[in-house]
């Protein structure tokens, strides 16, 4: 696995640092976001309209929102209070429940669905509490959509390049790196291999049906001549005002769908959804899965013996 720091007064797994965060986000962005979500085509195999699911660590809370909207009776948890008091504001019929994804505050076999979004690998004494946590409030054979950090074959490629805010580490365990460059760096997150994670998850009681790497961009955002690229375009588009009426617009069709010849459809399918059913090309975006992604997803049924 790969330990990864970061430069901040505040720990990955604080409030303090979500809470921060999270103030730069918008509910209904994000919501709209869920409708070109590469996780999207496992919702909807995995989670049925009357299922009763769980979202541990829902944070700004798109997911229990967006499929709340769809029929499913959705439950959303975070440690975060204000977080939590934003989307009640917002979203007042939603059942929230503050709490620690690794000691939930629900009986055995309560939920047919878990889903986990970046959330247990900021446990910096390792995930198997949490795990066994998801395992333990899954109905049998309940299903738990879970994702984490991913170390592709370009991270592993990259670590040596990445100025101790990076290490392979053999197990999870609390340690301290003090001041690099007179500046104070914390533990983060950990990114897993396929297989370590899969094992974590069999020590948890859960069987691994399918995986799937996304979030590519993010990944390839690693190498540093990309990330300059990205950065500067990014402060082009900050520059440039756009209308607030015409906000939602340029969002939802900055890879297109107006193009009378589909090109721009298909551009968004391949770079937003990493729709992998595109002919040919669906090829290309499973294997930048398998190699760059910044995320892995894991489908997984509780396995009962």
């Amino acid at each position: 696995m790969l330990k990864m720091y970061h430069r901040s007064q505040h720990e990955g797994g604080t409030s303090e640092y979500w809470e921060q965060n999270w103030r730069k986000t918008s509910l209904e962005e994000t919501v709209r976001f869920c409708e070109v979500d590469p996780l999207r085509p496992f919702f909807e195999r995995h989670v049925r309209p009357g299922d009763l699911m769980l979202e541990g660590g829902c944070g700004v809370g798109q997911y229990v929102t967006y499929y709340a909207e769809r029929g499913v009776k959705t439950v959303g948890l975070d440690f975060e209070r204000v977080a939590l008091s934003a989307l009640h504001e917002s979203r007042p019929s939603l059942p929230l429940c503050a709490g620690d994804v690794a000691h939930l505050p629900f009986r055995d076999e309560s939920f047919d669905c878990y889903y986990s979004g970046g959330i247990v690998e900021h446990f910096e004494a390792g995930a198997e509490a949490a795990l066994r946590e998801a395992r333990r409030v899954l109905r049998p054979e309940g299903v738990l959509l879970i994702t984490v950090p991913y170390f592709s074959p370009l991270r592993r490629f990259l670590t040596p390049f990445s100025a101790n805010s990076e290490r392979e580490a053999t197990e999870a365990q609390a340690d301290f790196l003090g001041e690099r460059d007179g500046k104070h760096l914390t533990f983060f997150q950990y990114a897993y291999q396929v297989n370590e994670f899969k094992s974590q998850l069999a020590e948890a009681g859960f069987r691994v049906v399918s995986t799937r790497g996304f979030s590519i961009l993010w990944g390839l955002y690693e190498f540093p001549l990309l990330r300059r690229l990205v950065d500067s375009w990014r402060s082009m588009r900050r520059s440039r005002p756009v209308p607030s009426s015409d906000r939602t617009v340029e969002e939802s069709d900055r890879f297109g769908n107006g193009c009378k010849d589909g090109t721009q459809s298909v551009l968004r399918r391949l770079v937003v959804s990493e729709d992998v059913s595109v002919p040919l090309l669906g090829w290309v975006v499973r294997a930048l899965g398998w190699g760059c992604a910044n995320m892995m997803l894991y489908v997984c049924v509780r396995a009962d013996h």
